[in-house]
């Protein structure tokens, strides 16, 4: 019987640790949600915005959404702000808000590739 349960006991373990490893080694996109929208909001903007690889190098830009305009005196108040990655595979690149944002009529965007890689993400501005 002790060497019965002694043999389920390895099997279990052999088996919780392949599942590990294999959910460890799936690539995932960089996407990124600032804020929260509600039923109310509009699609203000939405941009692609798309680099290309540099050898041994990152890529890096910032992506400014202003409002203000002699057309527009009144602009919309940023609600949520989500950014896609649009590779899937782990290589793409990352996205951070530098300033602006969700309560504001603006918003900077820094985006930055993996080293040796491209980004490409779809930006997508909602508001009231």
């Amino acid at each position: 019987m002790q060497k019965f349960l002694l043999l389920v006991c390895v099997s279990i373990g052999i088996s919780d640790t392949v599942l590990v490893e294999s959910a460890a080694t799936v690539p995932e996109s960089h996407n990124v949600i600032w804020g929260a929208r509600s039923s109310r909001d509009v699609l203000i903007k939405r941009e692609i915005v798309k680099e290309t690889f540099k050898p041994l190098r990152i890529v890096s830009s910032d992506y400014e959404f202003k409002q203000k305009s002699d057309r527009n005196p009144y602009p919309r108040t940023i609600t949520q702000i989500v950014v896609t990655d649009q590779y899937t595979d782990g290589d793409g690149g990352y996205a951070t808000l530098k300033s602006g944002g969700p309560g504001m009529d603006f918003a900077v965007i820094h985006l930055k590739s993996q080293r040796g890689h491209g980004y490409h993400f779809t930006i997508d501005i909602y508001g009231q």
